[in-house]
């Protein structure tokens, strides 16, 4: 099939016009040199031979077969036509039934497709199942009724004119491919110097086309030797591989073979020529129309050609390697999806679309080539696609290849309207067509929203960015009263919306109008955050004065993410700027400070217009003093001072904690000594933890704390210390008020003599306040005996023995007036 593509070219530059004189002297004379010419494929020179021996009027019936086998090969379609319908209802026609066959593929080759269906279907009745052609008009006939039911689908935005300007000539053209602005295609072309001389051969030969200026111009320094059979060139994306195919003929023939060479630019200039490998250049077959792109995935060159090679589907068929700059492949991979029996050519990638385009005569068609593409992505993914009768013809169209934006394509078809290269025959070599593609608008619809509750937002500026090449501001639309925007977008590009409004965070969404499923209106909804303002004031804990020098850090919960942190060395205020329906969080810090942190959630940036906020940090000696509170100072029975109705006491309460201690177990016989089983043992438990956890514990956390006040009170803080003293309601109230009284002085003792009376400079400076409130048994439970007569309830009880207790369970840090909250 690629002979066929470009013998006839090939045939009438060679014989044009040395067959013309070519006269035998007698009928038989002319079987030998017919018989030779078609068994070399020389079907033009046969042609002529033909013509001139069916002046004799001998032998007519094979003649006119003969001649309409080589007019076809020459796609001279008429003139095959006319031969073949020559040997209607002969006897010649029912020894050779393919005559209806043949006549079935210029029909069809012409766009005659009612005329073909009754031709195949004449074939068909005639020929026998295992024919091969049987099977082919079979599948012919599912091509001709595809063509029919859609000839009428042109595509009114994309239009195909033949290039002028010099780019076609009466020679054939192929493989057009654009590269840095240019146009660079390939020609068969007969030397001028040796136009005289009979039977010379053309050579293929690449040019590039300065289509701006009408104007061929010269090929790149380097690019290619001279006086090599040549064609259908390929650059790599960024210019730094040249691809092209390298043909001779078969010797003693017209037929060709063609074989992928490579160049590399490094250094300023072109490599030389080197051939691909085996994986490519399969012996005894051609490889030919190479097509190079990235490969996304692995970020080498991939190749695709088309190859002949024995181990495809039929025909020529498209195969890809994986291309490495040393020139060497991966396996070759034939691409099943889209080959098939017949003949698949000229493999182009788009990595814009990520679209294989091709050629091919066994898949639904118009008849003859036609251009498919295979896409990896978008609606038709997946499939094998005709391009459309915008496109494709009867006859033969291929080398399809695009431009960057897509809206420009060149391909090479002999359809009628391209030259004739003998007037004749009416045969038409292959010429460049150009396509011109006008993008379809589609509408697209934009909804502008709260993010937070997701209802309409007016007020907001909507810009339409195309961002296909570069960013390029389309239009920009402002709405005071809606929500809605309209805009127009050109098919086959990509776009951005960013919406803003004071006082909203800005957004934008991406879309494409490329590959579309259809042109229905597309509708988006972009959604807006509004900013809150964050109000944040920083105060001591104990004083609740202001508090400056803190570092304020705003986290976002939902991503754990710091978003701003600030220190403020003159102030105690802090502002910060907060985004509607989100998570936060505040970690306020100073040196020598517990740290404080709040939460604000979702919920309270929604509801409030301006969120206030205070934040407490407390000292962390303060602190960690404050961490031993509550301490519960427990007492026997009447004590300190057993019977006594002073309420003041010269006792310590560290002088008598220890013999309490002791008394456990007679605590613990005279409590449990009644009771039995399990409730004995777990009240003795209960007992033990209470004096070990309870009264021991609490004792020795009394020192603990003093030693702490102490080394706070030398850094020079102020604190308040509050006391509060308990009794069992056994005796009367006013003596257990006074009891009460003497238990809270007992402790206050303490602080008078602890460490050489070290407190009594900080309470006379009142650095050191310590308040006393002695409570008796007004706060005790309702549920503890205050019989006499019941000492083991009275006395001995869990219950009672837990009111007898001084608490300090609150410390203040000593203050005045002044920059108070």
């Amino acid at each position: 099939m690629l002979n066929k593509i470009i013998i006839f070219c090939i045939f009438t530059l060679i014989f044009g016009s040395y067959c013309e004189g070519q006269n035998y002297p007698s009928f038989q004379a002319y079987w030998e040199p017919i018989t030779k010419n078609i068994q070399e494929d020389n079907h033009y020179e046969a042609y002529y031979l033909i013509n001139e021996a069916l002046k004799y009027q001998q032998s007519q019936d094979t003649l006119n077969f003969l001649a309409g086998k080589s007019a076809m090969a020459l796609n001279a379609y008429s003139k095959a036509e006319s031969h073949f319908k020559a040997l209607r209802n002969s006897e010649f026609e029912e020894r050779h039934p393919e005559i209806d066959f043949l006549l079935a593929e210029l029909q069809y080759s012409q766009g005659r497709y009612t005329e073909s269906l009754v031709s195949y279907q004449a074939y068909l009745a005639k020929s026998e199942i295992e024919e091969g052609n049987h099977q082919l008009s079979l599948h012919r006939l599912d091509q001709v009724k595809w063509a029919k039911s859609h000839l009428n689908t042109k595509d009114p935005l994309i239009k195909m004119k033949k290039m002028e300007g010099g780019v076609n000539t009466k020679e054939s053209e192929s493989g057009p491919m654009i590269s840095n602005g240019e146009l660079y295609f390939s020609g068969l072309r007969t030397d001028p110097k040796k136009k005289s001389a009979q039977k010379t051969k053309p050579k293929g030969k690449i040019f590039k086309y300065d289509e701006k200026n009408g104007v061929t111009d010269t090929l790149e320094t380097g690019l290619l030797e001279k006086d090599i059979f040549v064609a259908n060139p390929s650059f790599s994306s960024d210019r730094t591989k040249f691809i092209y195919s390298q043909c001779n003929y078969k010797e003693g023939s017209t037929n060709i073979e063609c074989e992928l060479y490579f160049k590399v630019f490094e250094n300023g200039k072109w490599s030389r020529p080197i051939k691909l490998p085996e994986e490519v250049n399969q012996k005894n077959s051609s490889s030919t129309q190479a097509s190079l792109v990235k490969d996304p995935i692995s970020g080498l060159d991939r190749l695709y050609f088309a190859s002949n090679r024995p181990d495809g589907m039929g025909g020529y068929d498209i195969y890809t390697v994986l291309f490495k700059d040393d020139g060497s492949c991966s396996a070759a991979e034939n691409l099943e999806m889209i080959n098939t029996p017949g003949d698949e050519f000229s493999p182009y990638y788009s990595g814009r679309t990520k679209s294989l385009y091709f050629s091919s005569n066994y898949h639904n068609g118009f008849g003859g080539l036609d251009v498919f593409k295979y896409s990896w992505k978008g609606k038709d993914s997946l499939k094998v696609i005709n391009l459309g009768p915008s496109i494709n013809s009867s006859y033969d169209e291929l080398s399809y290849n695009t431009a960057i934006n897509e809206k420009t394509a060149y391909l090479v078809s002999n359809k009628p309207g391209s030259a004739y290269v003998d007037e004749m025959l009416q045969a038409c070599c292959f010429d460049i067509y150009k396509v011109n593609i006008t993008p379809a608008t589609v509408e697209l619809l934009v909804w502008t929203k709260d993010a937070f509750d997701s209802l309409e937002l007016n007020g907001v500026k909507l810009k339409l960015i195309d961002i296909t090449e570069s960013d390029s501001l389309v239009t920009t639309l402002n709405f005071d009263d809606r929500a809605q925007f309209n805009f127009k977008l050109v098919e086959g590009r990509n776009y951005k919306i960013v919406a803003s409004r004071e006082g909203y965070e800005s957004d934008s969404i991406k879309l494409t109008t490329i590959d579309l499923p259809n042109l229905e209106p597309i509708k988006r909804e972009i959604f807006l955050i509004e900013r809150k303002q964050l109000n944040v004031s920083t105060f001591e804990r104990t004083t609740n004065i202001w508090l400056k020098g803190v570092k304020v850090e705003l986290w976002d919960t939902d991503k754990n993410q710091l978003l701003k942190e600030m220190t403020n060395p003159d102030s105690n205020f802090f502002n910060f700027e907060l985004l509607k329906g989100r998570n936060y969080k505040l970690i306020a810090s100073k040196k020598k400070y517990e740290s404080d942190m709040i939460t604000i959630s979702a919920k309270e940036t929604a509801a409030e217009k301006i969120l206030n906020r205070k934040m407490f940090l407390e000292l962390s000696a303060i602190a960690e003093l404050r961490k031993l509170l509550p301490i519960r100072l427990f007492f026997d029975n009447d004590m300190p001072n057993p019977r006594s109705e002073s309420d003041t006491t010269n006792v310590l309460f560290s002088k008598i904690y220890n013999d309490y201690v002791a008394k456990k177990g007679k605590y613990t016989y005279e409590f449990t000594h009644v009771l039995k089983g399990p409730i004995k043992e777990r009240t003795i438990l209960e007992i033990d933890t209470f004096f070990e956890l309870g009264v021991k514990a609490n004792g020795d956390k009394l020192e603990i704390f003093m030693d702490k006040l102490q080394i706070i009170l030398e850094e020079g803080h102020d604190i308040d210390i509050f006391l509060k003293g308990y009794a069992s309601p056994r005796a009367k109230s006013d003596y257990n008020q006074k009891l009460s009284s003497r238990r809270v002085n007992s402790i206050r003792n303490e602080f008078d003599t602890y460490n050489n009376s070290s407190f009594h400079p900080f309470i006379k400076s009142q650095s050191l306040k310590i308040k006393e409130i002695p409570f008796g048994e007004s706060m005790s439970g309702n549920d503890v005996s205050d019989s006499l007569e019941d000492t083991r309830n009275s006395i001995y009880s869990l219950k009672a023995a837990y009111e007898r207790r001084v608490e300090i369970l609150e410390i203040l840090k000593g203050v005045d007036d002044q920059g108070k909250l």
